[in-house]
């Protein structure tokens, strides 16, 4: 009886045991499946995680305040994996730029004690390299724009925070982007030539306040007018057109004139919209069109009195003669101002212009009407005029001129008395030659000059003057073969006033004629066959003295002048590199210069030895800028180095703003070209302070050094010497 209910109870026992066992079976593979589901959906939110912080191109970092270490997490393009850097707190602040750090540093600290609640930063950064924070070379990095943001997830029982999550982004290329757009905003409205933004329906959509000021409008008032209403413009067909193109128009001002104008159309679409936009940029001619003519005026003029020089008489005098009436002859007049080489060198050049702008002006008041007269160079004027052809009668005129020039004037506080010689000539039936005509002027003018000065004579063929020519001319042939020419340096200096080279100047003191200037004497070597022998001479002597001069230091260099005969001559080059190596020149230190002039006649064309010289290594320089005929051309097509602008440009400039603004333009086009300019004449502060302001790079004038022997340039280089010769 008491054997049954004991099996029955172990057999509930055992049921209930497989039951429960059953059913933890059953609750264990349901908090499986519950924990799988879970799981899932962690690694699921995990990579929607990742994937937004990849589009976002941003990297998540986690800070440890107990391991003091920090951990990044990155995700690479491909967006299929996660790269890992760990590194201290310390190497981390080292990353940031050292203008950045102390920022940085005030804003964690902030953080870190419960000051503020989020950190949101743009600091500059090094980029990592490999899986650690260690750089193989902290140098050879490239700083990159982060922005930084951080929040602090747990904090310890004291309020510090324990433990901060946030995330870093790479802005260096919005912050380019940005910053080029803020430059090209800022050139568009401070850029000083007009310019427009204009949509694909011709509308103004943004202008700048140079085009505002051409048309004298208040900024803003224009926009979203059309185009149309200012300019006519030939817009581009297409949207796809992108090209450049130059237009003339004219702007059209109310009331004010219309401008003529150059439009440059440049076509751009600035994203994926398929809108297209036109910047317009427009430059006003005028001012080019004025700075073009007195271009043109000055190559034919002096700039010092204003009258036609050399060339320009030259061509007025001809076409005179060639229109000249049966009944009239063409009186050409020769002057040459006594004795004023004394005024230049007693009182200075700035004296003696005032004195030369004197005489000019008073030439002219004395003139007839449909006369020319013209600056011959120097203290030489020349005068012509008609007068009927009625040879019993005298010419009163040359003693009126010569009257007018014994006036008195006041320079500089001096009174001045000056006189001249001068010489007439007549054109006849059979003479209709400028340069006759003026070969024959000049030579009565020397003898005027050999009777005693202060007088006029008339050409008659007798030969006095011409007496006077040949006795110079043989005197110089002789100077020439005797090595009696000297050769002075005018030095060059830099915009520190540093000599940094020099020109070479022939100067010739003859024993029965005194000092004879250049002016003279080097037109008669070119029109008495000396320039052979002068040319030796000045290539031998302008070897050695560079030689002496680069011995001092090789960066120094001499300028010596070529002549059109030399450049024309077949032998030029070999001549140059035997004088070269010679004296051991290297060609980069000498400066072959060329006059304009050389350019005059139609049978010049050395622009193949140039090249030839500049590839052997030799600097050309054009000398005299602007008083020639082809200033323009020649610079644009000869392979030149330096542009010398010819101290008529310089005189007036720091006074005058139409001669400033045309000093400025040519230095500004040489620049273009890729010279360097050399500024002549400098006598004065503010002539040298205007020129530093314009960018001249090399200086030449009494205010800085005269032309002086070559034993007195050595000796202002001596500083030179000394510096060089430091030991390192």
């Amino acid at each position: 009886m008491t054997h049954q209910p004991t099996t029955n109870t172990l057999e509930r026992r055992l049921q209930r045991e497989r039951n429960a066992r059953k059913e933890a079976e059953r609750l264990l593979t349901q908090k499986s499946a519950e924990l799988y589901e879970a799981l899932q959906d962690n690694a699921h939110t995990r990579r929607k995680l990742e994937l937004a912080i990849w589009a976002g191109n941003e990297s998540i970092w986690e800070w440890d305040a107990e391991k003091q270490t920090y951990e990044l997490l990155s995700f690479p393009e491909q967006a299929s994996m996660v790269e890992r850097y760990e590194g201290t707190t310390g190497s981390m602040f080292r990353r940031v730029h050292v203008d950045d750090r102390e920022v940085l540093r005030m804003n964690w600290h902030l953080l870190i004690s419960d000051n503020i609640s989020s950190l949101d930063i743009v600091i500059r950064m090094r980029l990592f390299q490999g899986s650690t924070d260690r750089l193989s070379d902290p140098y050879d990095s490239q700083w990159r724009w982060i922005h930084c943001r951080g929040k602090v997830v747990q904090r310890d029982e004291t309020g510090q925070a324990s433990r901060v999550i946030g995330t870093i982004k790479d802005i260096t290329q919005q912050r380019n982007t940005e910053e080029s757009f803020r430059m090209m905003a800022k050139a568009f409205a401070s850029s000083r030539e007009a310019m427009l933004v204009v949509a694909g329906n011709g509308r103004i959509l943004e202008a700048n306040r140079a085009f505002y000021d051409l048309l004298h409008l208040t900024p803003g008032s224009i926009q979203h007018h059309s185009i149309d209403e200012f300019l006519v413009l030939k817009m581009p067909d297409s949207d796809k057109d992108t090209s450049n193109q130059n237009q003339t128009t004219v702007l059209k001002r109310d009331g004010m004139g219309d401008v003529t104008v150059q439009a440059l159309l440049s076509r751009f679409s600035p994203d994926r919209s398929g809108r297209s936009y036109t910047i317009i940029t427009l430059r006003d001619m005028r001012e080019q069109q004025q700075a073009q003519q007195a271009l043109e005026h000055m190559a034919q003029h002096d700039a010092l009195t204003n009258l036609p020089n050399r060339g320009r008489f030259h061509e007025q005098l001809q076409a005179a003669l060639v229109s000249l009436p049966d009944d009239q002859v063409q009186v050409l007049m020769f002057l040459d101002i006594d004795g004023f080489k004394a005024v230049n060198d007693e009182f200075g050049h700035i004296a003696a212009d005032a004195m030369l702008v004197n005489l000019a002006r008073r030439l002219q008041s004395v003139l007839p009407e449909g006369a020319i007269a013209g600056r011959w160079g120097g203290d030489e004027f020349v005068l012509s005029y008609r007068r009927d052809d009625q040879v019993d009668i005298p010419d009163p005129l040359p003693a009126t001129v010569l009257r007018a020039i014994r006036e008195p004037a006041t320079i500089a506080g001096v009174v001045l008395r000056l006189t001249a010689s001068i010489g007439t000539a007549e054109s006849s039936a059979d003479l209709a030659d400028a340069n006759e005509l003026i070969r024959r002027a000049d030579s009565a003018m020397y003898e005027a000059k050999a009777s005693g000065r202060n007088q006029v004579r008339t050409f008659s063929g007798s030969g006095g003057g011409q007496a006077r020519r040949v006795s110079l001319v043989s005197a110089l042939s002789s100077a020439i073969e005797q090595d009696e020419l000297e050769f002075f340096v005018q030095p060059k200096f830099n915009r520190h006033r540093q000599i940094v080279g020099g020109e070479m100047l022939a100067r010739w003191q003859s024993g029965s004629h005194g000092v004879v200037s250049p002016a003279v004497f080097i037109p008669l070597i070119e029109q008495h066959g000396l320039n052979a022998a002068f040319s030796e001479a000045v290539l031998h002597y302008g070897t050695r003295y560079t030689a002496a001069m680069t011995a001092i230091d090789p960066k120094l260099h001499l300028a010596i002048n070529l002549s059109a005969w030399q450049l024309l001559d077949g032998q030029l080059l070999r001549r140059l590199t035997d004088q070269c190596l010679s004296a051991h020149v290297a060609p980069a230190s000498l400066e072959l210069e060329i006059t304009e002039s050389v350019f005059m006649q139609p049978q010049n064309n050395p622009a193949e030895l140039m090249q030839q010289l500049r590839e052997l290594g030799f600097r050309l320089a054009i000398d005299d800028f602007g008083t020639g005929y082809s200033s323009l051309g020649y610079l644009r097509t000869l392979p030149l180095s330096t542009v010398k602008i010819d101290r008529c440009f310089v005189v007036d400039a720091d006074q005058n703003e139409r001669a400033r603004r045309i000093l400025s333009a040519i230095i500004q086009m040489s620049h273009d070209l890729g010279m360097s300019v050399v500024a002549e004449g400098v006598e004065t502060e503010s002539q040298w302070q205007l020129l530093a302001e314009l960018d001249v790079e090399l200086f030449q004038g009494f205010l800085l050094g005269k032309p002086m022997p070559f034993r007195d340039f050595l000796h202002l280089l001596q500083p030179l010497d000394k510096r060089n010769q430091r030991p390192a």
